[in-house]
């Protein structure tokens, strides 16, 4: 490709969510982090929820993104020249979630996209083994704290017009059942329908809801499945990679790209889609 022709491409690619607003939770690390800080450098603002000093998750005892993560990823999107709100909520908390949407809307002039991230994992039990505080503890982040961050934040993107998107992210085992995992995914599988059910509510609007399914990616979640099931973590993403049609390690940067993809005008007649990241781990 010429010179010539490649800048004016860069530049358009660049500028593709100028003007934009995102709403993340889940935004202090791991793939929320990452689809924040690509949002930014293609000209979005943005707005990170993660749970920071505004509480614990227990059952599992699960390490959970600090206010010092946040700061340090609300610090790089200023630096790209970006606006950038940090909230520190719970998203099982439905008021603190609609006061970080509201403010939102406040501060930077609406919200146009919402990516409800924010989740969970647990250590591996037999479904008749499983303790109901940690099965509660995981509907409640996975599953309703999808519900409420779409109850609080829906009425401005309905506000902010035609082009308005959400993407939830799901799994892979959103798509294709694993074992010992029922909570998880019975949550996953539980965000399809929560998703199909506002592409097919909003499309009035002219506002779009998709779920992205990844394989699985080495963060932070990862880290918590190693430390709470006492696993080797290289046999824990050989397992992974297991799976999968290709058995490469899918990365974080992966399920970036699908997700701003969704965002996109690009994607302006793709709604109520269920987007695999999977290395073709759910055909397999």
């Amino acid at each position: 490709m010429p010179p010539e022709t490649a800048a004016p491409l860069l530049q358009q690619r660049t500028s593709r969510f100028k003007g934009k607003v995102a709403f993340i939770t889940g935004a202090g690390r791991g793939q929320g982090r990452s689809h924040a800080l690509r949002l930014a450098d293609e000209g979005a603002d943005v707005a990170l929820v993660d749970l920071g000093s505004a509480g614990t998750v227990q059952h599992p005892d699960y390490k959970t993104a600090t206010a010092g993560d946040l700061e340090r990823t609300r610090g790089e999107i200023l630096a790209k020249g970006r606006r950038c709100e940090v909230f520190e909520a719970d998203v099982r908390d439905f008021d603190a979630l609609r006061q970080a949407a509201d403010a939102t809307a406040a501060r930077l002039g609406g919200i146009d996209f919402v990516i409800a991230n924010a989740g969970i994992t647990d250590r591996f039990y037999r479904t008749w083994e499983l303790p109901v505080d940690n099965w509660q503890t995981m509907i409640d982040v996975n599953l309703t704290g999808v519900f409420l961050t779409c109850k609080a934040t829906v009425p401005h993107l309905i506000a902010r017009g035609a082009g308005s998107a959400l993407v939830l992210i799901s799994s892979g085992v959103g798509l294709k059942a694993v074992p010992r995992l029922a909570h998880y995914v019975s949550a996953k599988m539980a965000l399809r329908g929560l998703g199909t059910s506002l592409a097919q509510e909003l499309g009035e609007y002219g506002i779009r809801c998709n779920t992205v399914h990844p394989a699985g990616i080495d963060t932070e979640m990862t880290t918590a499945m190693v430390e709470l099931n006492g696993l080797p973590r290289e046999q824990l993403l050989s397992g992974f990679r297991a799976g999968q049609l290709i058995q490469q390690d899918v990365e974080i940067g992966d399920c970036t790209s699908a997700v701003l993809w969704l965002l996109s005008p690009e994607a302006r007649m793709v709604t109520g889609l269920e987007m695999t990241v999977d290395a073709g781990e759910s055909k397999k």
